[in-house]
């Protein structure tokens, strides 16, 4: 098995309560091939802040590629329509405890047996917390656990670009690039280039 991860970089570098995000207009149907349902299963102490900002983020970055994405947080009681992802928090998911230090190391990643890219992620919380942290200490007076759940949604729609457009191929740049500043992870705009929106759609057509 390998793994599919988006780093963290001090600059650009190489390297069950349901909880919906991104709710269409009325007018808009949704086709069931286009629905994402992540299940997040957190292993640790979580913000429900962070959370709802992790998925805000993440639906409004998917959104211009096609994908209604839906959360669940624990195991899904019914099924669901479309796909189905299982998102792993591990550490601690939120801001409220000690301080937390940048270490070198992925933030996320999607597994992958065979050449194929499985609908499994898991989300390394302490990473981000340092990312986050160093973020905030250099000026960003945002709330601690927004700027976690920003950064969080962030490296999940890494993820499911990756899940959903079934490649291990990274952008050059936006959100879909291999490593991912502080900075770009908690401030400003992060979306999916043309291609890589070109990617997920041909994915969900695949479905």
């Amino acid at each position: 098995m390998t793994l599919n991860h988006v780093r963290w970089a001090l600059s650009v570098v190489v390297c069950a309560v349901p909880l919906q995000a991104g709710e269409p207009p009325a007018h808009q149907s949704i086709q069931p091939s286009n629905q994402v349902t992540a299940a997040v299963l957190p292993e640790g102490r979580y913000s429900t802040v962070a959370l709802r900002e992790m998925g805000r983020e993440a639906a409004n970055i998917l959104k211009e590629s096609g994908v209604s994405l839906h959360w669940h947080l624990g195991t899904p009681t019914q099924s669901v329509s479309g796909l189905l992802v299982v998102v792993k928090l591990l550490g601690q998911c939120d801001m409220d405890g000690p301080r937390a230090f940048l270490q070198p190391g992925p933030l996320g990643w999607a597994h992958e047996v065979n050449g194929a890219i499985l609908p499994f992620s898991d989300l390394a919380c302490d990473n981000i917390r340092g990312a986050v942290q160093s973020a905030f200490l250099a000026g960003n007076q945002a709330g601690g656990n927004v700027l976690l759940g920003r950064a969080m949604g962030r490296v999940l729609a890494h993820e499911l670009y990756h899940i959903v457009a079934g490649t291990s191929r990274h952008g050059r740049d936006g959100v879909a690039q291999g490593a991912l500043s502080p900075r770009e992870l908690t401030s400003g705009q992060l979306e999916l280039r043309p291609a890589e929106v070109a990617a997920v759609q041909s994915g969900l057509s695949r479905r």
